[in-house]
């Protein structure tokens, strides 16, 4: 396993103990309000978190509402790629409810996912080439949870950053036809004028 550092940390520690003993459940009394859509105890395991070792592909700038639910989640390793140092450099300054938590400045399209119970992907394939976005999600054999939308056009692209641009379309039969369960949520993205879909992909 890769080095890591233990970030471990709440600010209502025995608070969130009292609920977990109550309720038997992995999360965290204090998580974050984010639409149920993008609730991700609504997708994982309600129980087991803590013996589960993850990698979330892509900190990206952490603002997200997905992003802002990985710190409170209770997982036995948890480790974070990005081909872009400064976040990497900026979610460490994170506090993790994670045991163990990794930040490592790799691509995914040559990272080796075979110790991982699961792979989390939010946002990330729009920024491959569709040819070796596919060979990623084939190469990947444990669980893998992925959400992205689905544009007909590209965005413009405000974060300056090369590996923020987006260089492929997807639809939600690019995931049915490998097997994956998937949830069209219409009209998800408002960006100034335009509309569009997100996709939830699960396998």
């Amino acid at each position: 396993m890769n080095p890591a550092i233990n970030r471990r940390g709440s600010c209502f520690p025995a608070m969130s103990n009292f609920f977990q003993r109550i309720l038997g459940l992995d999360y965290p009394a204090y998580y974050p309000l984010v639409p149920d859509e993008i609730d991700l105890r609504k997708r994982l395991p309600r129980r087991g978190l803590n013996k589960l070792t993850v990698l979330n592909v892509g900190v990206g700038t952490g603002s997200s509402g997905l992003a802002r639910q990985l710190p409170f989640l209770r997982f036995k390793w948890l480790v974070h790629i990005d081909v872009h140092q400064p976040y990497l450099d900026a979610a460490q300054t994170v506090k993790y409810d994670a045991e163990f938590v990794s930040f490592l400045n790799r691509d995914i399209r040559d990272y080796n996912t075979s110790s991982y119970d699961w792979v989390f992907m939010f946002d990330i394939l729009e920024h491959l080439p569709k040819e070796g976005a596919l060979k990623v999600l084939d190469r990947i054999k444990c669980r893998q949870l992925i959400f992205i939308p689905l544009e007909e056009e590209f965005r413009e692209n405000p974060f300056g950053v090369q590996s923020q641009e987006h260089q492929s379309f997807w639809t939600e039969e690019d995931f049915k036809s490998r097997g994956y369960k998937t949830q069209v949520l219409r009209g998800f993205h408002k960006e100034g004028d335009k509309i569009f879909d997100a996709l939830w992909a699960v396998k």
